[in-house]
């Protein structure tokens, strides 16, 4: 127990740490908000700005996003992973080797990628500076250590999605399918508060595919190999066994 708590305060530290690094790359950052804006232009994808403006004359909505997105993140993404360990072990080694993986390339692409965020750019709105709830000044404790040209990827879409995903895999039942709802939300929030822009989305969905193809490979190295790697993956226990499944109808 204690060392599969230590994996998740790792984890913490490890995003905490990340985001502390690279925070003075303001030139590079702001080249390089320019160069994603250029590509999703030519992609077509460029309509922050305008879903953004469509969005201000609903300071509510605006209100709702900002707080969904400054006070969700953490809280959902640690007690998901508190409630897969104690009541899901059978995930556990999946869901927490995908949550490392994509954790520690994002913070390798911030450090080698500064980004500045859409709210940076003449334009855009800093919703979260005009209405709250203020996390990035000086005073609040996220201010003083975050990067803030941590842009790409979206590790609070990234995160959600992973959410989203164990919990779909840990359930059976129809209502699980409303955990959908989370990266959903999640997306529009980034967006619409002008902290990321779509490209860091797609990056996001991006490693995650990248680690869930490494882990099956990883899985099937183990099967060829016994007693090598399994601990990595749900579906390993041992060479040429079956996989291990969820009971029907139980869950976690």
């Amino acid at each position: 127990m204690l060392k599969e708590a230590g994996v998740i305060v790792a984890l913490l530290l490890l995003y905490r740490l990340g985001r502390m690094l690279g925070r003075h790359e303001s030139a590079r950052a702001f080249d390089n908000a320019r160069d994603v804006l250029g590509l999703e232009n030519r992609l077509g994808l460029d309509t922050e700005l305008s879903l953004q403006r469509a969005s201000l004359g609903h300071p509510s909505l605006i209100l709702l996003l900002n707080r969904y997105y400054a006070s969700v993140h953490f809280g959902a993404s640690m007690v998901f992973l508190v409630l897969v360990y104690v009541r899901g072990p059978k995930l556990w080694a999946h869901i927490r080797f995908l949550f490392v993986t994509v954790t520690a390339a994002a913070l390798i692409i911030h450090l080698l990628y500064p980004l500045a965020p859409p709210r940076m750019l003449d334009g855009y709105v800093d919703t979260i500076a005009r209405y709250g709830p203020a996390i990035y000044d000086g005073r609040s404790a996220v201010g003083k250590m975050a990067n803030q040209f941590a842009a790409m990827p979206s590790l609070h879409f990234g995160w959600a999605v992973l959410v989203a995903y164990g919990v779909v895999r840990a359930l059976h039942t129809r209502w699980r399918w409303l955990i959908v709802a989370h990266p959903v939300i999640t997306l529009a929030a980034i967006v619409i508060t002008a902290n990321h822009y779509w490209l860091d989305a797609l990056v996001a969905l991006a490693l995650i595919g990248a680690a869930t193809a490494l882990q099956r490979d990883r899985s099937r190295r183990a099967l060829a190999t016994p007693g090598d790697g399994c601990d990595m993956d749900v579906t390993c226990r041992s060479a040429g066994s079956a996989p291990a499944q969820v009971r029907p109808g139980s869950s976690w």
